[in-house]
Order: structure tokens, then C-alpha cells, then sequence
């Protein structure tokens, strides 16, 4: 049943992730796609599966670069900017603090990702 799920969710996340490709823009679908991503690596962390937390968090690496340039394109949006590349930093230490074997530091990183999230969006609510 796990596997049968993670499978699903990778699925869905690389077809989310094409999705975005193609259509060049950080929308609904997107973010969604961040979000089950990084609820992926948080459950991965408290597994202590290193292969999917290590995977997941590079992706949210990759995912959180293309807010970063959405932000810049779209001008005037400095804090957006910031808590992006703050997700960047943070998504790494997962991978670092994962590759340690250090999941209590991982699970710190995951926290602070997930509320650096909630920040942004408090401040870029979608009307």
C-alpha cells in the first residue's frame, strides 16, 4: 500500500513538474505540486527514509529556483524572493542534515521550511 502511494505521488509529482515545464508558469497546479512534494520529504523525514527525503528535498531544491526567477521576473517582490531562496537553503540542509543521518536536524529544517511556506503565502495570498 506505501509503495503503491509513493509511487502515485511520484508519478503525479513529475507529471506536475512537466506540467509546469511547458507552461513556464508558477501557478495552482505548481504549488500544489511544492506542497505534496514537501509533505513527501516531512513524512520521509520522520520515516527516517533517507532515499525519499534525499530526492524529495532536491526536488524542492529545483522547484523553489523557479519561484525564485518567477518572483524576479515579476518585479517588486523582494520578500518573495527572499522566502524563496530561504526554501533553497533550507531544502538543502535537508539533504545535508539527511545524508548526515541526522533526522532530528532534518525534521528542524522541515519545520522551518514549512512555515517559511506559510510566510510567503500569507504575504502572496491568490485572490
Amino acid at each position: 500500500m506505501y509503495t503503491k502511494r509513493l509511487l502515485h505521488l511520484a508519478l503525479t509529482s513529475l507529471l506536475a513538474t512537466t506540467a509546469f515545464t511547458a507552461s513556464g508558469a508558477v501557478d495552482e497546479d505548481f504549488m500544489r505540486n511544492v506542497e505534496d512534494t514537501f509533505k513527501s520529504a516531512d513524512s520521509a523525514i520522520g520515516l527516517k527514509d533517507a532515499k525519499t527525503a534525499t530526492a524529495d528535498a532536491k526536488e524542492l531544491e529545483k522547484l523553489f529556483k523557479e519561484v525564485v526567477d518567477h518572483y524576479v521576473k515579476k518585479g517588486d517582490a523582494d520578500e518573495g524572493v527572499k522566502l524563496s531562496q530561504k526554501s533553497i537553503d533550507l531544502s538543502s540542509k535537508i539533504v545535508s542534515t539527511v545524508a548526515a543521518k541526522d533526522f532530528d536536524s532534518a525534521a528542524l529544517a522541515s519545520a522551518e521550511l514549512g512555515r517559511t511556506c506559510k510566510t510567503c503565502h500569507n504575504v502572496y495570498k491568490q485572490d
